[in-house]
């Protein structure tokens, strides 16, 4: 009997190991070493909000001010869902998003024009936003928004934004 007792316990605890939950989520910027340093395969934008608002992309934006110029590039390919990232709680659900094939190229080339320029990571300011396509007309007064990087798998993903959006401006 306390063979059994025994042997159930560390099932138990041997089962507790394998479905370890998620991590918490670490909450930084967006950083040009990041966008230099990415894989495009890798990059992923994941965005938290009501289920019933549709993203149409993440937009990751490259300021260079001793150019004048910015550079856009967008995380609009639906990908799937990843585990690492935290439960959605009731009411709101992730959709992922990655680089499409355009968007991977174009942040190749962003990056060696901006190399080219001798302008390396820590000359370029970052900003990251989600562009809604669809909002229930009851949330742009406060729409809930969560996003989520994935730059390297080591590192997993990080929080950029979360909070409430007012889109009536």
């Amino acid at each position: 009997m306390r063979r059994r007792t025994l042997l159930a316990a560390a099932a138990a605890w041997l089962a507790a190991c394998a479905t370890r939950p998620p991590e918490p989520s670490k909450t930084r910027h967006l950083t040009g070493a990041d966008v230099f340093a990415a894989d495009p395969a890798v990059l992923r934008a994941a965005v938290l909000t009501d289920p019933r608002v549709i993203i149409q992309s993440a937009v990751i934006e490259l300021r260079a001010p001793t150019l004048d110029e910015r550079f856009v590039i967008r995380l609009q390919q639906p990908a799937a869902f990843d585990s690492r990232l935290a439960p959605a709680p009731p009411g709101h659900a992730w959709q992922v998003l990655a680089l499409s094939a355009d968007g991977a190229a174009t942040l190749v080339t962003v990056r060696q024009m901006l190399t080219s320029r001798g302008l390396g990571p820590e000359s370029v300011d970052v900003t990251v936003s989600a562009q809604p396509a669809l909002v229930p007309a009851h949330l742009l007064a406060e729409m809930p928004l969560r996003i989520e990087a994935l730059v390297d798998n080591r590192e997993g993903w990080f929080t950029l934004f979360e909070g409430s959006l007012d889109l009536r401006r």
